[in-house]
This record gives C-alpha cells, sequence and structure tokens, in this order.
C-alpha cells in the first residue's frame, strides 16, 4: 500500500509541475508524412513528353521519404538543361511557403493553382502546382555566365518560360490526386 501511495504521490507532483493552466501534463502528436502514390517517371504521357524533348527511357528515378517526394529527372540538348518533376508529399502553401522561392507568377492550369518561383538556393526555376494531397513540382535549371550562351538556358526568366512550357504541356494529363 506505501508503494501506491508513492506512486500516486509522484504522479501528482510531476502533473503539479507540467506547467499548464489544468495542471494536466501537455500531449505532443506527431503529423504522419503525406503518402502520394503518382510517380512521374512511370505516369507522365511519353508521347508529350518526347515532343517536349525529353527521353522517358533516359530518365532518372530517385524516391527519397523525409518529406515524401517521388521525383523523375531529365536532361534536354537543345536548349541544354536538366528538369525534374517531383510529386511531393507537402501541401501547396508548406511549399510554395519556402523561403527560398521568390515568386515570379501565381497562375492557373487545368483548374489547379500554380505559383512559379525563382529557387534562390540554386539556380532554377520551380513551378509549384496544388495537386491534393501534396503538390508536383516542374524545376527546370538554367547556368548563369555559360561560356555556350546560345546552346543554354542563361537565367531564371528563361527558365522559368521552358517551366512553364512544361506545365502547359503536361496539363491536360494533370492527375485528379497525387
Amino acid at each position: 500500500m506505501a508503494v501506491v501511495a508513492s506512486a500516486v504521490a509522484l504522479v501528482s507532483g510531476v502533473a503539479a509541475c507540467g506547467g499548464s493552466e489544468s495542471g494536466a501534463s501537455e500531449s505532443t502528436t506527431t503529423v504522419a508524412p503525406i503518402q502520394v502514390s503518382y510517380h512521374p517517371c512511370d505516369q507522365l504521357p511519353p508521347d508529350v513528353m518526347s515532343r517536349l524533348g525529353f527521353d522517358m527511357a533516359a530518365a532518372y528515378r530517385q524516391e527519397r521519404t523525409d518529406p515524401v517526394s517521388l521525383e523523375c529527372t531529365f536532361a534536354h540538348s537543345n536548349p541544354r538543361y536538366g528538369a525534374s518533376v517531383v510529386a511531393m508529399g507537402q501541401e501547396f502553401d508548406e511549399v510554395v511557403g519556402d523561403q527560398r522561392l521568390v515568386e515570379k507568377e501565381r497562375t492557373s492550369i487545368a483548374g489547379r493553382d500554380v505559383s512559379v518561383a525563382d529557387f534562390t538556393g540554386g539556380v532554377s526555376c520551380r513551378a509549384s502546382i496544388d495537386i491534393p494531397p501534396g503538390t508536383l513540382q516542374v524545376s527546370v535549371d538554367y547556368r548563369e555566365n555559360s561560356p555556350r550562351p546560345e546552346d543554354e538556358l542563361n537565367n531564371v526568366d528563361e527558365a522559368c518560360a521552358e517551366a512553364m512550357n512544361i506545365v502547359n504541356a503536361l496539363g491536360p494529363y494533370l492527375p485528379e490526386r497525387l
């Protein structure tokens, strides 16, 4: 009986130090990651990607878990640049709220909100598309001070024009959910 009384006294003492008005301890909750099943390497229309100058057979595939993202990366040859299409397990507002993104334009494609932004953490333009439960993002790289400026994308405006070209071409094929 003394053991039970000591345990009750210990719990009461800890609860009294809980710091909340009611004396109850505060609980912590963890948010489950947003799961996406749309993999761009498997589900982008090959004929559309080919017309855009991308070879789906040569695409680089990547899956990440924290946060969840399914990525397909391509090389474009004329002009030369790298591009990625990423299904992200992050809500649209969270993605476009990234401090490294400087929004250049907000538009709509196929009824979906699209944010076009300069990624200041690197040299790319990112077009983020709101597709529940996450975000589909098209990223196009550019190369400032290129030794061959006539062969490559040279600035964020050129990269954003290419990103929007990709987004517009994919518009009719966007999934209902990621």
